[in-house]
């Protein structure tokens, strides 16, 4: 048995790849793929191999998880001190008191969902809010969208064009709207319920520590 041939068995039951055994002794992989294809011993190493490269690349990606989870917490706390500072200066702006009384009682407070989002069936309080957007977080404000939920006997252009104009928000930025069974009953929700929504957990973190603020400053005050 050629002498190449013998250190590459001996190499692989070692429990070397074909890759390595190619390193060390300069035979190419697919000559070595000849040799120990179908060979018993060897397929229980290939087997070996491959079990503890998953098990490296799955603890890689567990770090590389965690690195990536404490990266953003370090960024979302960075965010909720920017949005204490902000607070201690706008806490007199009658708009910013307004927007964040609203979010307060309309707004979705799960923060792992990362959508700042206001409901309501008044157009002028989903108004107020997105005002309180434009001047407060500008830098999102023009990611602003709007859906409708209805009833099946209203008009969805009629009810849009209804909310644009009320609201101020353009045609473009409104979501297909969604349909309940049955009709509305008065005309108290003739244009149906407005949502307005923005998907950035950043800025959600920065709206959560806003409330949680002012509802402090509220106990403070009592």
């Amino acid at each position: 048995m050629r002498s190449d041939k013998q250190r590459a068995i001996k190499l692989r039951r070692e429990g070397k790849s074909y890759k390595d055994i190619a390193v060390l002794t300069g035979v190419p992989k697919s000559t070595l793929s000849n040799w120990f294809s179908g060979v018993s011993w060897s397929e229980e190493t290939k087997d070996y191999l491959s079990g503890l490269a998953r098990e490296n690349a799955r603890k890689r990606m567990t770090a590389i998880s965690h690195q990536k989870r404490e990266e953003r917490q370090s960024t979302y706390q960075a965010q909720r001190v920017v949005a204490e500072k902000q607070f201690k200066k706008f806490i007199k702006d009658r708009l910013f008191v307004a927007g964040l009384m609203i979010y307060w009682g309309e707004g979705d407070n799960k923060l792992e969902n990362g959508m700042i989002r206001v409901a309501n069936s008044d157009p002028l309080m989903i108004k107020r809010f997105y005002e309180f957007l434009k001047k407060y977080l500008p830098e999102i404000e023009h990611k602003a969208k709007i859906y409708l939920v209805l009833y099946k006997d209203l008009d969805e252009a009629l009810c849009q064009k209804h909310w644009s104009k009320e609201v101020g928000l353009p045609l473009d930025r409104f979501f297909k709207s969604s349909f309940i069974k049955g009709k509305h009953p008065t005309k108290r929700l003739s244009y149906g319920v407005g949502t307005m929504t923005i998907s950035n957990r950043l800025y959600k973190e920065q709206m959560i520590c806003w409330v949680a603020l002012a509802k402090k400053e509220n106990l403070t005050r009592v």
